[in-house]
């Protein structure tokens, strides 16, 4: 008899799953993607990646997509609780932990979930991945840290004691906006963490190496992720990195706009802040007090930090940008014909879902079952009533591009519509007015701080 396939085996079905279809839609959804050290993450060799959790399976899909490995993942046990459902979690290298919400008598399953994992990581055939966490929050900020990962980590090392084999990779997934379409994704791999450093401790007491090994992660992946420990100023904090990342650059003589240098410049900026709260909080109360009123005035004028950079804008130049979009307007409608209901639909889809984290997900999730079945009815009737098998290959490609296009138009048009608003209200509007003053007031503060 056959030896039945095991969740970390190699599958043709999973791999066209990802490569053929949802890989693609999850690079439109976003719109740039990076990597930073993914070749810290060993072939054939057990690899717990430890990413930061707080975009729900976004996160999880962030690994799926962009590490060259069928990853297997643990997650809630509730979401496994029907049949059809386990069978599609199973086939996408899902293994259910269980919770105290799920009942007492369920956390004896884990011992199971366990074993099965540290199987799969003695057999290196694939990567595990584990939320240290244990569930998602809404705040860029590490949270506490729950000890199902190094109870793994250490059973798997058992049998190498002293000997490296189990390796830890902390991991920092950062987004442009957690819900948004159209944003940013970064995923930022640490240095691996060799388990076995850690043997000695665990082996003559095995809550001091636990908390030897958890402190190390924490350490590591703080490095990878923004962290924002303050609660008090948490949305100024956040505020004020897109605020102040050009003058940032300037500073730090950065030349190179990439989303690791945003990153990095965003962890010196924050590491700079929490320096000043810390010797003179004072000045930290005063910048936060200027950066709420800065804000509520900018929100209220309905414009975005970048609009207040410069002055003015050029009456012409924008006019020739609302110009261009007029001319442009046949291949925008084009773009919306062709994309229209993944663009409209899950926005309506996701209105009612609580979990504001879950929207993303939702909105990626719905917007490509939406998108392949209204491509595949597009394209039946494209060789249905094109004669040229060159003009339907033509048409098939134009369907996501054309999309792009539209969405490009459309973010010109409503810039070149802010800078002008902005332009003809700078004198007459006392809102105006007052948010550039505030503006200047707290680039004043900001620029005295120490990095």
């Amino acid at each position: 008899m056959r030896k039945a396939k095991t969740i970390d085996e190699w599958s043709l079905g999973y791999w066209m799953l990802k490569y053929l279809w949802a890989k693609n839609t999850f690079v439109l959804y976003y719109k740039k993607i990076e990597r930073r050290n993914e070749k810290v993450i060993p072939r054939n060799k057990p690899v717990i990646i430890a990413p930061n959790h707080q975009n729900a399976l976004m996160d999880a899909l962030a690994i799926v997509f962009e590490v060259p490995f069928q990853t297997i993942f643990m997650t809630r046990a509730d979401i496994f609780a029907k049949p059809l459902a386990r069978k599609i979690l199973t086939f996408l290298n899902m293994l259910p932990i269980y919770r105290q919400r799920d009942g007492i008598a369920s956390l004896a399953k884990n011992e199971e979930i366990f074993i099965e994992t540290t199987r799969i990581l003695k057999d290196h055939h694939n990567p595990v991945c584990l939320f240290p966490e244990g569930n998602h929050g809404d705040r860029r900020r590490l949270r506490p840290l729950v000890k199902g990962i190094f109870r793994i980590a250490f059973k798997a090392q058992e049998d190498y004691k002293e000997q490296p084999f189990v390796q830890i990779i902390p991991t920092g997934i950062d987004y442009g906006h957690y819900q948004k379409f159209r944003q940013t994704l970064f995923i930022n791999f640490g240095q691996p963490i060799e388990v076995s450093e850690y043997w000695i401790q665990y082996e003559k007491n095995p809550a001091i190496g636990i908390n030897a090994l958890r402190d190390r992660l924490i350490e590591e992946m703080r490095k990878c992720m923004i962290d924002i420990q303050t609660e008090e100023y948490y949305d100024t904090y956040m505020g004020l990195r897109d605020f102040y990342r050009p003058e940032m650059y300037v500073r730090l003589g950065v030349k190179k706009n990439n989303l690791a240098t945003r990153f990095d410049t965003d962890k010196i900026l924050i590491a700079a802040l929490d320096k000043t709260l810390q010797n003179d909080p004072e000045k930290i109360k005063t910048i936060d007090q200027k950066f709420r009123s800065y804000a509520a005035l900018r929100d209220k004028l309905n414009l975005r930090d970048w609009v207040f950079r410069k002055e003015k804008y050029s009456v012409a130049v924008n006019l020739l940008s609302l110009v261009f979009c007029l001319v442009l307007s046949p291949l925008f409608l084009l773009g919306l014909f062709n994309n229209w209901p993944q663009f409209f639909i899950p926005v309506k889809l996701i209105k009612k879902i609580k979990d504001t984290q879950f929207k993303s997900t939702a909105a990626w999730g719905s917007g490509a079952v939406i998108q392949a079945v209204y491509y595949i009815l597009l394209i039946v009737l494209a060789l249905i009533f094109i004669p040229y098998w060159w003009a339907v290959i033509l048409f098939v490609i134009s369907l996501p591009l054309s999309g792009l296009i539209a969405l490009g138009i459309r973010k010109l048009f409503i810039k070149s519509m802010a800078r002008l608003r902005y332009t003809f209200k700078r004198k007459s509007s006392a809102d105006n007015r007052e948010t550039v003053k505030l503006r200047l007031e707290i680039l004043g503060f900001l620029k005295n701080i120490e990095l």
